[in-house]
């Protein structure tokens, strides 16, 4: 199965976040905080649109009405879609998950290097990674689909994650920042007691014994797991339909400490 491609849905805007990482880190953006309207000049409708930065689009907080993807599916042009959506918040008031936010990123990040968001990831991240077989869907203007674009095997997603536990090394290769490591998965929005969102990474804090995890997280339970304190990485693929949360419960309540229970038993 780990030589098997899925669908892994929204574990697509982890990866994206990498890639916006990497362009910052080479100087094709300036830095987080640099107002979408530079790369979109035409939408600028109103002072709160002119507010909104690329942190807020990786927070998910940019204010931005998102009627959901089966608004945004059908348009003839994805980025004018999401753009010409009223804004309901000021930018960084309140998190509203949207996938039209990773759409604008994906559309930025090509804008900015000149390159399609998969050709990126190709020269930067995928080849030094050793990820050779996937497939990454596009929109009718041959934007990289952001938000849950991406199929790939198993043990790619693996190779993805390890990058993170290893402070952005592979190898004798540094491919992240590890600034960036540290930024994009901290975090950022309080979702309830126990979640939080970064840069389009998940956020979960268990209790005292176990700490907190960085998921990267996808439909019917695609799963990049990390437990930096432990320098773990779990990865799962699935089908599940109704609530694959339980297979985060499956993680802590049985993956996790046979981890702390063999690192206890080897001191």
């Amino acid at each position: 199965m780990k030589e098997k491609q899925h669908k892994i849905y929204s574990v697509t805007k982890s990866i994206l976040s990498a890639l916006i990482g990497i362009a910052i880190d080479k100087g094709d953006i300036e830095n987080v905080n640099t107002p979408i309207i530079n790369y979109f000049p035409e939408f600028n409708k109103d002072k709160e649109n002119q507010r909104i930065t690329i942190k807020h689009l990786l927070t998910m907080t940019s204010g931005l009405h998102w009627p959901g993807n089966s608004g945004m599916i059908p348009s003839k042009n994805w980025v004018n879609f999401v753009l010409e959506q009223d804004v309901d918040h000021p930018p960084g008031k309140e998190m509203v998950y949207s996938c039209g936010s990773s759409q604008l990123l994906s559309a930025i990040l090509q804008k900015a290097t000149g390159l399609n968001t998969e050709d990126f990831a190709k020269k930067y991240l995928f080849t030094p990674l050793g990820i050779t077989d996937y497939k990454w869907n596009r929109d009718a203007q041959d934007i990289a689909i952001g938000g849950f674009g991406l199929t790939m095997k198993t043990v790619d997603m693996l190779k993805f994650g390890a990058l993170y536990v290893n402070e952005g090394r592979w190898k004798s290769k540094q491919i992240l920042p590890i600034e960036w490591i540290e930024e994009s998965t901290s975090p950022k929005v309080k979702v309830n007691d126990g979640t939080s969102y970064a840069y389009h990474w998940w956020n979960k804090q268990f209790d005292n014994q176990i700490g907190r995890i960085v998921l990267a997280v996808g439909y019917e339970g695609q799963y990049i797991i990390l437990a930096p304190e432990y320098r773990l990485v779990v990865v799962m693929t699935s089908s599940i339909k109704d609530d694959s949360s339980r297979l985060i419960d499956y993680f802590k309540d049985y993956l996790l400490p046979c981890v702390t229970d063999h690192i206890v038993n080897n001191e």
